[in-house]
């Protein structure tokens, strides 16, 4: 399967968990934390968790990769197992609450190695409104073209 297909099969999920419509944003919640911890398990998890019900429908396996532990990034690693065998990483980074980013490129054997020959990037605004998140998430594949 391609990179293109790969993306393309991501984009099938979440569109499918965006139809779906996430939960209603609580208009109590507009400050960001200070802790980004907070935003990661309140936000990022949460909207990670609705599209892996939405891709386990279609043949895929998305989970969080708890054993990525990096320091200086409070932002979580996931792992699409497409079906098939091929796996893709989604990569979360930036500088909370300044910057966040999801790179998704082709998965390898050790989970430190990432690739770039491969590799889509998308900018996410950080915010507690978690169908923000999936649709930057969305539009973000869009560019691609797929």
């Amino acid at each position: 399967m391609t990179f293109a297909s790969q993306l393309d099969q991501l984009q099938i999920g979440i569109r499918q968990t965006r139809a779906r419509l996430l939960a209603p944003l609580d208009f109590r919640q507009h400050q960001l934390p200070d802790d980004p911890e907070i935003f990661v398990e309140d936000v990022l998890h949460y909207v990670m968790d609705e599209c892996a019900k939405d891709l386990r429908e279609i043949g895929h396996v998305l989970e969080h990769d708890t054993s990525w532990k990096d320091p200086e990034n409070q932002y979580p690693l996931y792992l699409l197992r497409i079906a098939g065998g091929e796996v893709l990483n989604l990569h979360f980074t930036g500088d909370y609450p300044q910057t966040l980013f999801l790179t998704i490129s082709k998965g390898h054997r050790r989970a430190e190695q990432f690739s770039d020959a491969r590799m889509a990037h998308v900018t996410l605004a950080v915010s507690m409104d978690p169908n923000r998140l999936l649709l930057a998430i969305l539009d973000g594949l869009n560019r691609f073209g797929h």
